[in-house]
């Protein structure tokens, strides 16, 4: 039998709306397919099987990991698809991946190599494939040059490492504009390796959630032979805070758009002076790196029962974060706030909201749980 999300659940709990999914999901599967490129979204967002496995129905080529332990998480769950964006010198981790196509002949596993050691290092494991990574001056890893990238190429391929392209993160920059020229260097890089690649086609991986539109600018012209692999992984559940103001969604409304499907639920357990509130919701059960949540609904009485009501803006703010509570300050334009009320919280980055839960509850839109999504972070 379907249960509210307020008849019997303890509080707080994080819920991901399945209209807002689903919708997400499909309107990122259409973006790539409509400009010819592969999918591999950044599972280490969520790390949520169900989640990657969902994106992989619809068309996705295979999910991206962080780690070698994320790609043994999604490895057991029968992806065998991975791209792990990162440098990989563990001794065990190199074999695990050297051990993939014995149990699947059909496995991709990939991994980058940014320095001569990582190179060294992947090298006393057989033949690998792996991608040269090109970073940017003053950015995260990678070689700081395009050129760089290229010799790095031909060191990669004399020690016996199947080179099978180029990847960059183009994430970190200000905006698209910078991006837009990065990714161009890079795509040169990828084009000069080409002649290093013995695969049919050479790999371009690239994308992080805020500027992959200037991705997509840039890799117009590639050769025929290059396949772009997209890695964005907020797309999926999107938020209210850090990802809402950069999508390129919000660039270019004509290619879709993109609904927040997190909402983290607390109820109100103080409310001990004019003007504030306090929330059993803190640091533990929700994101606050990239900014602060956002209130979007109150639930009055806090049962199954209550009218959501949507304040006016700023009228309910969030001031801050203890360890498990939540501070919010009301204006004289705020509905009245007391003890046992229930506040619905959007996020800001919700890379780091999923890791704070082991079960997440899945809504229909009448708040009503269709499903429990596990997430495995180690």
């Amino acid at each position: 039998m379907t249960k509210h999300v307020l008849d019997d659940v303890l509080l707080p709990a994080m819920t991901l709306r399945e209209s807002a999914l689903a919708a997400n999901a499909a309107v990122m599967q259409a973006y790539v397919d409509r400009h010819g490129l592969l999918f591999a979204p950044h599972m280490k967002t969520h790390m949520a099987p169900a989640l990657a496995r969902r994106q992989i129905d619809l068309g996705a080529w295979g999910v991206t990991v962080a780690s070698v332990q994320q790609a043994l998480v999604a490895w057991r769950h029968g992806i065998h698809r991975l791209f792990i964006a990162n440098e990989v010198l563990d001794p065990a981790g190199l074999a695990w991946i050297a051990g993939r196509r014995a149990e699947d002949p059909e496995a991709d596993v990939l991994f980058q190599v940014d320095s001569a050691a990582g190179v060294a290092a992947a090298a006393e494991h057989g033949a690998l494939p792996v991608l040269v990574e090109i970073g940017f001056p003053g950015g995260r890893t990678g070689v700081r040059s395009p050129e760089a990238g290229v010799a790095l190429a031909r060191t990669a391929r004399d020690a016996g490492l199947d080179v099978r392209g180029v990847t960059g993160y183009e994430g970190g920059l200000p905006g698209p504009d910078e991006a837009r020229e990065y990714v161009r260097g890079v795509l040169g890089a990828t084009e000069a390796v080409r002649s290093l690649v013995t695969a049919p086609r050479t790999l371009l991986g690239m994308g992080g959630s805020a500027w992959f539109d200037a991705v997509v600018d840039a890799v117009t012209d590639r050769p025929d032979d290059v396949d772009v692999l997209l890695r964005s992984g907020a797309s999926l559940t999107h938020d209210d805070g850090f990802y809402a103001e950069r999508t390129p969604f919000g660039r270019h409304p004509e290619e879709g758009r993109l609904e927040s499907a997190i909402r983290v639920w607390g109820r109100v357990t103080s409310t001990p002076e004019a003007g504030l509130a306090i929330v059993a919701v803190g640091k533990r059960d929700i994101s606050f790196d990239e900014g602060l949540p956002v209130v979007r609904e109150l639930r009055p009485g806090g049962t199954a029962h209550a009218r959501p009501v949507a304040p006016a803006p700023g009228s309910v703010t969030v001031a801050r974060l203890d360890d498990q509570h939540c501070y919010l300050r009301l204006t004289d334009g705020a509905p009245a706030i007391t003890p046992g009320d229930v506040v619905v919280f959007g996020i800001s980055h919700p890379c780091t909201v999923f890791d704070k839960w082991r079960r997440v509850l899945v809504l229909a839109d009448d708040d009503t749980v269709t499903d429990t999504i596990e997430t495995e972070f180690r």
